[in-house]
């Protein structure tokens, strides 16, 4: 029999669950936070101890929405993107650009995400 191993969910993304959490200010107990997200008890406490993978992104959205986590953050955690960027990476315009993205160093992208988000501010689109 072939023995299967479960890619844990990334470090950044459970830490990050745990931070909300712990900082949460009603300090929801994890049968809490797993009832308001949909979840069952027992998988939240799998994914907490590295035991289950990253679940969904309907159940990642939901833990954003539950605990208070800033929209997006808790993907970029989990290393997926969320639906808006899948829908986003469905347009025919989405390869020239990510193209032209992918040349760039690194170091260059939190610029030109800021020139992305002034311009959607500009013409009301976020």
């Amino acid at each position: 029999m072939a023995d299967t191993k479960t890619t844990k969910a990334r470090e950044q993304f459970i830490g990050l669950i745990k931070q909300a959490m712990a900082g949460h200010p009603e300090k929801p107990s994890l049968r809490e936070v797993a009832r308001r997200a949909d979840l069952s008890p027992a998988y939240l406490s799998l994914l907490l101890n590295g035991e289950r993978e990253t679940p969904s992104n309907e159940a990642i959205a939901q833990l954003e929405r539950v605990l208070n986590i800033p929209n997006g953050d808790l993907f970029k955690a989990a290393g997926r993107p969320d639906d808006k960027a899948l829908e986003f990476f469905r347009k025919d315009e989405a390869g020239p650009i990510m193209r032209t993205l992918a040349a760039l160093p690194k170091s260059q992208l939190p610029g030109v995400q800021k020139l992305i988000e002034d311009y959607a501010r500009k013409t009301g689109r976020k």
